[in-house]
């Protein structure tokens, strides 16, 4: 009977470490591939939010919201920033990119990078009609969330039902908004 036992936990030892083996490569096999991933899918939201993209070079963030920010230039002069902040919505951290053209003084777009909220309700914050928006909105003024068609230049319509994720996205915005103009409108960066 011990033998039994023996031989059945040497297999179950040689099949776990087996196992183990051909995880561990196959996550070694496929890292580079998917970092590589993950950048040209950084790059292209970059292009995304900031269609004028130019050289990128990496800013201090402050951490609070804001997680990242590059500063885009071409000619030397800084054309725009692209800011990556987490405002909480619903049903947790919604991480999302924000353009801003220095030029114009404008936003030049928004995308919603990954978030956990309700399908059919706050997940419609990823379609581009509700994002395209933001796409030109003046950064003189915070962005204010109604539950009306817009009848101002910076308002935003809400979510139908998801007034709250709506919110989520436009604090986001508005803090990536207030830290440009504090920090780098009118040549200050």
């Amino acid at each position: 009977m011990s033998n039994f036992f023996v031989k059945l936990t040497s297999t179950l030892l040689i099949t776990c470490a087996a196992s183990v083996a051909l995880v561990a490569g196959a996550h070694e096999g496929t890292k580079e591939i998917i970092a590589k991933k993950h950048e040209a899918d950084t790059k292209a939201a970059y292009k995304q939010v900031l269609p004028d993209l130019g050289d990128l070079q990496k800013e201090k963030a402050p951490g609070d919201l804001i997680s990242d920010i590059q500063k885009s230039s071409k000619g030397g002069k800084a054309n725009g920033y692209i800011y990556t902040v987490d405002p909480s919505g619903y049903g947790g951290k919604i991480k999302l990119m924000v353009g801003i053209d220095a030029e114009k003084g404008t936003i030049t777009g928004i995308k919603v990078l990954s978030h956990s909220e309700t399908p059919g309700l706050g997940a419609r914050s990823t379609e581009p009609e509700w994002q395209a928006q933001f796409k030109g909105k003046s950064l003189k003024n915070d962005l204010v969330v109604t539950k009306q068609d817009p009848t101002k230049d910076n308002d935003i319509r809400a979510i139908t039902a998801a007034t709250i994720t709506s919110r989520a996205v436009v604090t986001g915005v508005n803090a990536a908004r207030d830290h440009y103009m504090k920090n780098f409108a009118n040549g200050k960066g």
